[in-house]
């Protein structure tokens, strides 16, 4: 904890030493940012503009697991499956995430639906790949020792198969959600009327960096608020079993 801290005071003196070099309009420092952030919760816009994007965040990560999840299993498993569906996990990790976003609202109008669906395919390939190589590295020898004690086949996925799928899993989660949070942002800056995304684009059309730092600000506070209070706990209490390796 003490080392994360200092690292945080250090990033921020950083920032302000550099905006002693600059004006505030190219680049305000931490206590300017932070006084229009406050102002932005004040005036009571803040919470609106970022629950539509939590919501979109969400439903886009649901819907990327529900599709990345069962691809990279089944192509970890079975090696027809690997050599039909490489080469187009592949290409869906190439094609840029605007395009995804272009051709949905094309095809599904501006609409929720569509911004959802454009944030969970953009991700899904991700996922599919950490999966792909999760499944891959399953330690087959334990599964053969599984079944000589006569283990049935759902004790082996459960106890033998699953904890070592599972971390790959949490990094799925973890990896897919900085994507869709990006993602989440393109898509509302483009096709959009709410959400950071749509408010760092609003304030980038009028030049103002105070309050693009101050939007910014608050999407890394609370992303870190979902890694520290929401996935380390799980990664813990999931983990807790396996040792630390330390050198």
């Amino acid at each position: 904890m003490m080392i994360r801290l200092v690292s945080i005071a250090a990033a921020i003196a950083l920032w302000w030493l550099l905006s002693l070099a600059f004006t505030a309009s190219v680049l305000p420092g931490p206590l300017l940012t932070l006084q229009t952030l406050v102002e932005n919760i004040a005036a009571g816009n803040v919470l609106v503009h970022l629950w539509m994007t939590l919501a979109r965040v969400t439903a886009g990560l649901a819907l990327a697991l529900l599709i990345g999840v069962p691809i990279g299993v089944l192509m970890g498993l079975y090696r027809q499956i690997e050599r039909a569906l490489d080469l187009w996990v592949m290409v869906g990790l190439t094609v840029p995430s605007l395009c995804y976003a272009l051709v949905c609202f094309i095809w599904l109008g501006l609409n929720e639906a569509a911004t959802i669906v454009a944030i969970g395919i953009t991700a899904a390939p991700s996922i599919a790949i950490n999966l792909w190589e999760g499944v891959k590295n399953i330690d087959t020898r334990l599964v053969a020792m599984a079944r000589v004690f006569e283990a049935d086949r759902w004790t082996v996925f459960r106890r033998v198969v699953l904890p070592q799928v599972l971390p790959y899993v949490m990094a799925s989660v973890r990896f897919g959600l900085g994507i869709i949070w990006k993602i989440a942002v393109l898509v509302e800056l483009i096709g959009r009327p709410n959400g950071v995304g749509f408010q760092l684009f609003y304030w980038y059309q009028l030049a103002d960096m105070p309050q693009v730092l101050a939007w910014t600000l608050l999407f890394t506070i609370v992303m870190l608020i979902i890694e520290l209070a929401i996935l380390k706990p799980i990664e813990h209490r999931l983990f807790s079993w396996r040792p630390r390796v330390e050198l």
